[in-house]
């Protein structure tokens, strides 16, 4: 059993490797495997990178999120602004222009729409869109369109499982129907149930996952 304190340092070390992180003032605080987050960031996607950071850190059970995104006093961005940025993004990114992305903002909230191939498409368009200043906050509505077996997919979410060192494979059921992923069964720590769970948005055809696996 790890305890709190040595959780803390971890996260913090986490924290400062992340290169995506620039934040220095970033706080943690854990009880008994709970985490929370406080500090300010300059950035959306920061923000979503120090909470990830946090998650693969062994013996965190849970994360609070009160960090704050902070932008220079005298930087005025409105969701035109926004709107505006996301237009350019669409005009050089072949992503973006290949599979017709829309993009809705409101109170610097983006909503993003469209079908794209693969689910590392999906995470890219939302990485990209979350970097921009002003942004505070995506929702990801983009769907993957399915081309694959069901069959097909299940083998290549078992067998990307067995290829991890650090995963018990055996100890994860996989349930695939009409493209939708439910996973099952028992981890040890937070970092292996992202693994399963990466596993399984890597096969072609998965339009959802439902991650219903425990850590004990």
């Amino acid at each position: 059993m790890r305890s709190d304190e040595q959780i803390r340092e971890d996260i913090l070390e986490e924290i400062d490797f992340d290169p995506k992180v620039e934040a220095t003032d970033i706080g943690v605080t854990v009880k008994d495997g709970a985490v929370t987050l406080h500090g300010t960031v300059h950035s959306y996607f920061e923000e979503q990178s120090v909470i990830k950071a946090a998650k693969r850190v062994k013996g965190v059970h849970a994360v609070v999120e009160e960090i704050k995104i902070k932008y220079p006093s005298d930087t005025q961005i409105d969701d035109e602004d926004i709107a505006e940025r996301i237009a350019h993004l669409c005009e050089w990114n072949t992503t973006f222009r290949k599979y017709d992305i829309k993009a809705e903002v409101k109170n610097g909230r983006v909503t993003l729409t469209g079908d794209v191939d693969w689910q590392y498409q999906r995470s890219d368009i939302r990485d990209h869109v979350s970097r921009l200043r002003g942004v505070t906050g995506v929702t990801n509505s983009i769907t993957i369109k399915p081309h694959a077996s069901q069959a097909d997919v299940k083998q290549k979410i078992s067998a990307a499982l067995h290829r991890s060192a650090t995963l018990e494979a055996s100890k994860i059921n996989v349930d695939v129907v009409d493209g939708k992923v439910t996973l099952k069964g028992h981890v040890k720590a937070w970092y292996e149930r992202k693994l399963a769970e990466d596993a399984a948005w890597s096969a072609p055809g998965v339009r959802s996952v439902v991650d219903n696996i425990q850590i004990s």
